[in-house]
């Protein structure tokens, strides 16, 4: 039981940490709450839906690339028009809310309201006992997470994106080139939501609303996790492991209440996150 659990905590928590880590990516350069990236979750399953059965496994690389369109046609488009007259987070919000409300509503109409699932179009193998889609997974999200901390710490680009995060207004001061580069996170963040989208495809299925509770359960696991990559990650793995947990003790149906109860609780306790560091305090001595 225990084995059971630990697996599912490691396979859940790695779709959620490539969603927290995608989500956090893209909030350190444009920070607003992007609705659409869940979208893109939606988009790379159904495009894999349609695909796979043409290409096999070549239509991997071509979702991921299709997805990565779709989020940079998203932000040059809409986003950074939409920035440039000024707009605040919020009503930036409200734009993604809007563009997903749509994404959702063309899907329903491609491919209808009915649940489905890759594993109906193609036959998918097990990597000892476990699932292809769900190993693929767990092996995506660590690639991920390794090449883009590594990217962060140790290349140009990623210090490019540290300073915007630190502060946009000095980046820009600078010379930073900043609407190039939240170009280029976007198609980075979306190779990631594609690709996974793919797996979800094949894991669990799909259906038009799915994106927005896997974006909402990323976001969570950000959030909780602190501002780093590293905290995206375990943050998620932290959250899925509660929520299996309740599983267990529980039922099925009590897996949300217990990521908004985690939500709550560790916002309360932690309110920059499980992995943030604390301020240290500073001694003043009194002049005698």
């Amino acid at each position: 039981m225990l084995y059971q659990l630990l697996l599912n905590t490691l396979i859940i928590g790695s779709g959620y940490a490539l969603v927290a880590m995608a989500f956090r990516l893209m909030y350190w350069v444009s920070p607003f709450f992007n609705l659409t990236l869940g979208a893109s979750v939606a988009l790379g399953a159904y495009l894999g839906f349609s695909l796979v059965p043409l290409f096999g496994i070549a239509a991997w690389p071509i979702v991921a690339i299709l997805v990565a369109l779709f989020t940079w046609a998203l932000e040059k488009f809409i986003y950074k028009p939409v920035r440039g007259l000024g707009a605040s987070p919020i009503v930036l919000l409200v734009v993604s809310l809007g563009v997903y409300t749509i994404f959702e509503s063309i899907i329903h109409l491609i491919y209808g309201p009915q649940y489905q699932t890759l594993g109906s179009a193609t036959d998918f193998s097990t990597i000892s006992g476990i699932p292809s889609a769900q190993a693929a997974t767990v092996i995506f999200g660590v690639i991920v997470f390794v090449g883009v901390s590594l990217l962060l710490r140790y290349t140009f680009f990623g210090k490019q994106i540290r300073a915007i995060q630190d502060n946009p207004a000095l980046a820009n001061l600078v010379g930073l080139d900043v609407p190039r580069i939240v170009m280029i996170v976007s198609v980075l963040a979306g190779g990631i939501l594609g690709a996974y989208g793919l797996m979800v495809g094949y894991d669990t299925g799909m259906e038009p609303t799915m994106g927005f509770n896997i974006l909402f359960k990323g976001m969570i696991a950000a959030i909780i996790g602190g501002a780093s990559m590293s905290g995206a990650y375990f943050g998620a793995m932290i959250l899925s492991g509660a929520e299996n947990l309740g599983v267990w003790v529980f039922a099925s149906q009590w897996r949300d209440v217990v990521a908004f109860v985690i939500f709550i609780v560790l916002l309360w306790l932690r309110p920059n996150g499980i992995f943030a560091h604390k301020p240290r305090a500073t001694k003043c001595k009194a002049k005698s």
